[in-house]
């Protein structure tokens, strides 16, 4: 691979949301899930279950209806239990920061498959409601304790009519700090919010999706149609409404974590 290519396949990436009905092969799915292992990690406390059967996908995670290989990263203790019990050991530790270690080895698996994938002409959407979906998830993979859900992944082949614009970022000077972080001031915030928003409205993003979240009516009256429904608007609706659903400490404490 060209130096270069990598940087592409980085900065060209968008998440896709319709697929075409080309199947993915056996071969191509065990070289994306072997890039996939090849994250930077040692600990290993990560696994994947992966489906191409629809009745499967029919969950409460937002599945996009014309996926071809359903993938749910999980972070796994217990793989990592038995090896510890072949040793002779028992394992009797709090999980608090063990699954920090998980949680990032799931994470960077993730990532080279998305890479890998899109290197060979694939495209992905993440599905971050998995966490909140542990007991649904649990009885169709057959997930066993100490196995907990961290994000799933739609793959297949971009549907060229259904190309998504590439999303904005906030500039990379209030987010990569040299030496100490850098507290943003108000004037610093509304660059971020401009940048995020103004690209937000100009690709119709919200307005493409139908993606508008309603004002809890404590908060006054909406003032906001899709031509100024932005990303700073969008964001703040999910967090001050809450994110609804069971909570994820006793999901994991049901999961047999000990927290």
């Amino acid at each position: 691979m060209e130096t270069d290519n990598i940087f592409k396949i980085i900065h060209n990436r968008r998440s896709i949301r319709k697929f075409t009905e080309k199947e993915i092969t056996e071969e191509v799915l065990k070289k994306i899930l072997t890039a996939g292992q090849r994250a930077p990690f040692a600990f290993q406390g990560w696994s994947v279950v992966y489906t191409r059967k629809r009745e499967k996908m029919n969950l409460k995670i937002g599945v996009y209806p014309s996926t071809k290989v359903l993938m749910i990263f999980l972070m796994d203790l217990n793989i990592i239990g038995k090896i510890i019990t072949q040793r002779g050991y028992d394992y009797d530790a709090e999980d608090a920061y063990i699954l920090w270690l998980a949680i990032q080895d799931a994470t960077l698996a993730a990532e080279n498959v998305i890479l890998a994938a899109e290197a060979m002409g694939m495209g992905s959407v993440l599905l971050g409601a998995a966490p909140k979906r542990y007991e649904e998830l649990r009885k169709v993979f057959k997930l066993p304790p100490r196995v907990f859900p961290i994000v799933g992944l739609c793959l297949g082949y971009p549907d060229p009519e259904a190309l998504m614009d590439i999303r904005p970022r906030y500039p990379l000077e209030y987010m990569a700090f040299e030496d100490e972080y850098k507290d943003p001031t108000d004037d610093e915030i509304k660059e971020c919010m401009n940048a995020m928003d103004e690209g937000y409205i100009t690709q119709g993003y919200y307005i493409k999706n139908k993606a508008k979240i309603p004002l809890d009516e404590k908060f006054g009256e909406d003032q906001y149609n899709y031509d100024r429904y932005s990303w700073s608007e969008h964001i703040s609706r999910k967090l001050i409404h809450g994110i609804r659903g069971p909570l994820i400490l006793e999901e994991l404490k049901k999961a047999g974590f000990k927290l």
